[in-house]
């Protein structure tokens, strides 16, 4: 088959066929709303809310649905014959000074995936495994962390760990393919993923080039979705082995419990399942702890009974907001801005990181996925030292006790800065008594 232009849409259909989307036969496929207005409607608004800053790719999302362009593709996707155009592939920098290989579609392509994931996401619900729902409604930490939790033999048990090293990627393509639900393998849902995943072209520095493997594809709105139903055949296996055994999953992330005698040949099984898929333990991220030992899962630390943050998410959090305010002192240097300017920006950024925007605040924001785990303040308070910390540093370039006077901690305050102690005290309260919280002094309301 002969390579077309990646900026062309492959059409398959009349052009009229766009706008006449109720004559199309019925297809019986989740997708079917493609050829409506109101998912992709929904998409964008969701995007928007998320992402108020990214006006350039909000502007792209807006002018495809004013073309009607994005009910022709809906048109193509349920007649089988939309290709995507080749994802660009981007590298991020890691925590630990690796980069991370991330795709991400063209405008068209990009918003038709996110659409696409809002309406295979009941699907895959159901098909998900109970012991990993992550990255589906209801599939937060303490959902997560529920079943194992439960175990009232904990205290007695060994823990192992397993992180699987850049798991997306390295997903074999036909095998999911193979493994996927009835309601996403067949029709037009199979169809746009097998076209989709299996096809190996990349924008690499501007050309259209092999790409090799690329899994899932980290960074596309699907790969999550897709994340958490591959491994469900394991999910299954290793908690059926006995009544002994507490297993969970999320994404890359295992978490198994079990007496300590039988954990070294549970550990052997996972490891030797993880690698007949072609999947390679991160030995770095991964470890095993002996009963009474702490052990980490989804960035948290479970000791004795009790949950706090995990080192990781210390560091990550620091070093983000290290580099934030780095960034800042920059473009407070070249645009001679006056520092309650880079105090307000470190402090907005912050906070939707922290805390996320009023309308999906339950769902994906820091403060709502740790807070209500955690056992006590005394981990927030080395973080809200950071944090400020880090606001001066912001608007005056230096860390020194002196910057506390010229950035005085009311002048935080009034710029919107919530310490998470405060948070934590009012998530103890309630979810209603924390959101309001957030919206009164963050302005996130």
């Amino acid at each position: 088959m002969s390579m077309i232009d990646p900026s062309r849409r492959m059409s398959c259909v009349p052009p009229s066929a766009a706008t006449a989307a109720s004559k199309q036969p019925p297809s019986r496929s989740a997708l079917d709303p493609l050829v409506t207005d109101e998912p992709w409607l929904s998409a964008l608004e969701q995007f928007r809310t998320r992402n108020p800053r990214r006006l350039e790719r909000i502007g792209d999302y807006e002018r495809l649905i004013d073309a009607g362009d994005h009910l022709r593709v809906g048109v193509d996707v349920l007649a089988g014959c939309h290709r995507p155009a080749p994802p660009v592939e981007g590298w991020l920098n890691k925590l630990d000074g690796r980069k991370k290989r991330v795709f991400r579609y063209p405008p068209r392509d990009e918003l038709l995936f996110r659409v696409v994931n809002r309406l295979l996401q009941p699907a895959a619900a159901g098909a998900a495994s109970p012991w990993c729902r992550s990255f589906l409604p209801g599939g937060g930490a303490r959902s997560a962390f529920g079943g194992v939790l439960a175990d009232r033999s904990i205290a007695t048990k060994a823990a192992l760990r397993l992180d699987v090293r850049d798991y997306f990627n390295s997903i074999d393509v036909e095998d999911l393919l193979a493994r996927l639900p009835v309601e996403l393998a067949d029709g037009s849902a199979g169809c746009l993923l097998s076209t989709a995943l299996r096809d190996r072209r990349v924008e690499r520095d501007g050309a259209i080039v092999d790409g090799g493997q690329k899994g899932i594809m980290a960074g596309t709105p699907l790969a999550p979705l897709l994340a958490t139903l591959y491994l469900r055949e394991l999910d299954a296996e290793i908690a059926a082995v006995g009544p002994d055994v507490t297993y969970a999953r999320y994404s890359d992330d295992i978490v198994v419990l079990a007496p300590p005698e039988g954990l070294p040949e549970l550990e052997l099984h996972v490891r030797r399942r993880l690698a007949e898929r072609g999947l390679e333990v991160n030995e770095s991220k991964s470890s095993t702890a002996a009963p009474g030992q702490p052990w980490d899962f989804l960035g948290f630390r479970y000791c004795a009974g009790s949950i706090g943050l995990a080192p990781v998410t210390h560091r990550k959090l620091k070093a983000r907001s290290t580099r934030l305010a780095r960034s800042l002192v920059r473009w407070r240097e070249r645009s001679r801005a006056p520092a309650e300017r880079a105090v307000g920006a470190f402090v907005r950024r912050t906070n939707l990181r922290l805390f996320g925007v009023p309308t999906e605040r339950a769902e994906f924001s820091w403060g709502t996925w740790f807070l209500p785990m955690l056992a006590g303040a005394d981990d927030q308070r080395p973080l809200d030292h950071h944090l400020q910390r880090e606001a001066r540093y912001a608007a005056t370039g230096g860390r020194t006790a002196r910057t506390r006077r010229v950035v005085p901690h009311a002048a935080l305050v009034e710029a919107g800065y919530l310490p998470l102690v405060a948070a934590f005290w009012a998530m103890e309260e309630g979810p209603a008594v924390y959101d309001a919280l957030v919206s009164r002094r963050t302005g996130l309301g």
